[in-house]
C-alpha cells in the first residue's frame, strides 16, 4: 500500500499463565511490535497508552518496558530510548493508565515497543487485535490456558488466518513443599521439606495473519472496533483439582444484583437526603409527571458540567459531584436517576456502551463491555431515555454517541433491555435568496432552520467555538468565496426549539465567466463534490446515526441584460428500496430561477450487501450536483 502513512513490520502478542513464588497462577501478557513511519500523519502511532487494572491493593504490573526509536542519520542507525521521566501515570479507583510517547520521531523512523503485563485477575485474559489503520506485514497471537480455566472466545472481523492451530499439551511444574509454605491447592501445611510436581494439561493456540490490510474507514461507520479482526476471551469457570467448579458466566439478573448492590452505583441511590429540598423546589407547582421530569432534567443540565469521561462507576459518590457541579457520566446520570426517584417517578439507571466504545452484545452477560450510564424514566406508560451530560439535547433525545444497540436497565426485578435509538431526525430547511451581478458574484441572504439533531450539532459547534462570533468567523474561513457581512441566531439557548441562523452574505469564486456567459452550479455550498463511498467492497454496514431530512430553496435573481441559456433538468432519484432519495425541481419565471432540492435518508442501517446500491446512488448524486446553469448576456 504505497499510500500508507505507516507500516507495522510485525506485531506479536502472547497471553499465558505462569506460577509465581507463592505457587499461584498469574496471567502474563507480552507484546512486541515495530512500526515504520512514512508520513507525519502517522505520528499519533508514537503515542502509547497502556491500561492496568486494579482492585483495592491488588493491581496489574507493567514490566520489561522497552521503547526505542531508530533513525538513519548520516548512513548510521541511531537509537533513541525513552527516558523514564517521560512516562506518566494517571490513577482512578479501578485502573491506572500509563502514557508515553516515542522520542525523536520523524518520517522514516522505526518504532519498537515491547512490554509484559502481569495480572492476578483471571477474568482479564487479554485478547488480540490483528488489524489497524495501517497495513501490517505479520500479526501473531499465542495463548496458553491451563485446564483449570475455561474461557469463552469471541471473534470479530472478516479476514482469514494464515496460521490457526490449537492443541493440548501436558505441562509439568516442580516446587518445594515445607511446613512454612502452602500447597498449591491445599491451604493445610506440610511438616517436611519435599519436592512436589504438578502436572496439568494446557490448551495452546496460535493465530496469525500475513500482510494484513489497513482497515479502510469510510463515512457512516458506528465504531471501527466492531469490525477490526480481533479475538477476545471471557472467563466462564474455574475448577482446581479436588475442588468444585466455580462459575463466572453470569446471568443478566446476577449482573443487575451485583451492580445495584455496589457502593459506587446502586447503593448511592438510597442516600438522597442532600437533594430532597432541591427536588421539592424544582417540582413546586408542577402537576404532571412529565413537567416534573423535564424540570429536573433541565435543572441538572444547567447545574452540572460533564468532565468528558465515560464511566459506569460514580468514583466520587453523588454528594460531592453535586456540590462541586462537575462529574463523570455515571455520577451525573445517577444523580438524575436519584432526583427523579425522589420526585416519585419511576426512574432507573441504564448501563450501556457508547458508540465509540463498540457494541455490547446482549448474549454475553457481563458489565465489562459497558462504559457509561444514562437514565430511563417511565411516565404514563411511556418510556424515555435521557442523558444529562449533553447540554444541547432536549429531554428524551439521546446524544449521538449514546445511540448504540441496547442498554441494560437496572431495577429491583432483575433488569430489562432498552433500545438506544434516535427519536428525531436531522432536519435542515435552508433558503438562499441571492442576486447575481454581471461579474457572476452573488449577494443576499441565507436562512437556516436547524431542528432535531441538526439543531443539537449546530448548538454544540457554536458552544465549542466559544460563541457565535467565533463560529461564523471560522465558517467564513472554511467556505470558499463566502463573506458574512451580518448574522443573527434565534433560539440559541432554547434547546426545545429549532435553531435559526440568518446571514447577509456576498459570494465569490463560485461561478465562471466564459465570453458573454455566466456559468455556475446552483446548489452552491450544498454540492456533493465526490462520492464518499469509494471501496470496491465494504464488509461492514453503512450506519447513519439518524434519519435525515434536508430541504433547500435557492432563489436567484438574474442580472440585467442576461437571459437563461440552459438549466438542469428536474429529476427525482432514489435507491431501489426508496430508503434514500433526492428531488431536484428547477424552474424559471421572469428574471428569477427557483431550485427546490430535497435529500432524505429514511433508513439508518445498510448492510454490506446493500453497499453497491448506496455507492451507485451517490454516483448519481455527484453527477446531478455537477450540472450547471448557463446565463447568456442578451445583446
Amino acid at each position: 500500500d504505497t499510500s500508507a502513512a505507516a507500516l507495522v513490520l510485525f506485531d506479536n502478542g502472547k497471553s499465558s499463565f505462569e506460577i509465581n513464588s507463592d505457587k499461584e497462577f498469574q496471567i502474563h501478557f507480552e507484546r512486541h511490535n515495530a512500526i515504520r513511519i512514512f508520513k507525519q500523519s502517522a505520528f499519533p502511532a508514537a503515542e502509547i497508552k497502556i491500561k492496568l487494572y486494579k482492585d483495592g491493593p491488588v493491581h496489574e504490573k507493567l514490566l520489561e518496558l522497552k521503547v526505542v526509536t531508530y533513525n538513519l542519520e548520516d548512513g548510521k542507525i541511531v537509537k533513541s530510548k525513552l527516558d523514564n521521566d517521560n512516562i506518566y501515570t494517571s490513577e482512578t479507583k479501578y485502573y491506572s493508565e500509563v502514557k508515553f510517547a516515542f522520542p525523536k520521531v520523524k518520517e522514516g523512523s522505526v518504532l519498537e515497543l515491547s512490554y509484559t503485563i502481569i495480572s492476578d485477575f483471571m477474568y482479564n485474559f487479554r485478547g488480540w487485535t490483528f488489524q489497524s489503520s495501517y497495513p501490517t506485514r505479520w500479526s501473531q497471537y499465542r495463548y496458553d490456558i491451563p485446564e483449570y480455566y475455561s474461557y469463552r472466545q469471541s471473534s470479530k472481523g472478516y479476514l482469514n488466518f494464515d496460521v490457526n492451530s490449537k492443541g493440548r499439551t501436558q505441562e509439568t511444574f516442580s516446587y518445594k513443599s515445607s511446613a512454612d509454605s502452602k500447597d498449591l491447592w491445599d491451604p493445610s501445611q506440610g511438616s517436611q521439606i519435599k519436592m512436589e510436581t504438578l502436572k496439568y494439561y494446557s490448551t495452546k493456540g496460535i493465530l496469525a495473519i500475513k500482510d494484513v490490510p489497513a482497515f479502510m474507514e469510510e463515512p457512516n461507520i458506528d465504531c471501527l472496533y466492531n469490525y477490526l479482526q480481533s479475538i477476545e476471551f471471557e472467563l466462564s469457570s474455574i475448577q482446581y483439582p479436588n475442588s468444585g467448579i466455580k462459575e463466572y458466566t453470569e446471568s443478566w439478573e446476577s449482573v443487575n444484583k451485583r451492580v445495584m448492590e455496589n457502593e459506587d452505583f446502586g447503593r448511592l441511590l438510597t442516600g438522597n437526603s442532600f437533594v430532597k429540598d432541591t427536588v421539592t423546589a424544582i417540582c413546586s407547582g408542577k402537576t404532571s409527571e412529565t413537567a416534573k421530569a423535564i424540570s429536573i432534567y433541565d435543572y441538572l443540565l444547567h447545574r452540572m458540567k460533564w468532565d468528558g469521561s465515560y464511566r459506569i462507576w460514580a468514583m466520587k459518590g453523588l454528594k460531592k459531584p453535586f456540590s462541586e457541579r462537575v462529574g463523570n457520566s455515571s455520577e451525573i446520570n445517577l444523580l438524575l436517576t436519584m432526583m427523579l426517584q425522589t420526585a416519585g417517578l419511576k426512574a432507573n439507571p441504564v448501563l450501556f456502551s457508547t458508540r465509540d466504545n463498540g457494541i455490547a452484545l446482549s448474549s454475553f452477560p457481563t458489565i465489562s463491555k459497558f462504559n457509561s450510564v444514562l437514565t430511563s424514566v417511565n411516565i404514563d406508560g411511556k418510556g424515555y431515555l435521557v442523558d444529562a451530560t449533553e447540554p444541547n439535547c432536549p429531554f428524551g433525545v439521546l446524544p449521538l454517541n449514546d445511540i448504540n444497540g441496547t442498554g441494560r436497565v437496572l431495577n429491583q426485578t432483575g433488569g430489562d433491555w432498552a433500545k438506544l435509538e434516535p427519536v428525531c431526525k436531522y432536519e435542515v430547511s435552508s433558503t438562499y435568496s441571492l442576486n447575481i451581478d454581471q461579474e457572476g458574484k452573488f449577494a443576499g441572504s441565507i436562512t437556516e432552520n436547524n431542528d432535531g439533531y441538526a439543531g443539537i450539532l449546530l448548538r454544540s459547534k457554536i458552544r465549542s467555538e466559544s460563541g457565535r462570533s467565533e463560529y461564523f468567523k471560522k465558517l467564513q474561513e472554511k467556505v470558499k468565496g463566502l463573506t458574512i457581512n451580518k448574522y443573527s441566531v434565534g433560539a440559541e439557548t432554547d434547546i426545545y426549539k429549532p435553531l435559526i441562523d440568518t446571514m447577509n452574505v456576498d459570494i465569490e469564486e463560485n461561478s465562471e465567466l466564459v465570453g458573454n456567459n455566466i456559468i455556475f452550479r446552483p446548489l452552491l455550498f450544498e454540492i456533493v463534490e465526490k462520492n464518499p463511498y469509494t471501496l470496491e467492497e465494504r464488509k461492514y454496514p453503512v450506519n447513519y446515526n439518524y434519519p435525515v431530512s434536508e430541504h433547500y430553496t435557492f432563489i436567484y435573481t438574474l442580472p440585467d441584460h442576461y437571459v437563461i441559456e440552459s438549466l438542469p433538468q428536474s429529476a427525482t432519484l432514489k435507491t431501489p428500496d426508496n430508503s434514500i432519495l433526492i428531488s431536484y425541481n428547477i424552474k424559471a419565471e421572469g428574471n428569477k430561477i427557483t431550485l427546490i432540492y430535497n435529500y432524505e435518508v429514511n433508513k439508518t442501517l445498510f448492510m454490506p450487501e446493500d453497499y453497491k446500491n448506496v455507492k451507485a446512488f451517490y454516483d448519481q448524486i455527484v453527477k446531478k450536483h455537477a450540472e450547471q446553469i448557463i446565463l447568456k448576456r442578451d445583446s
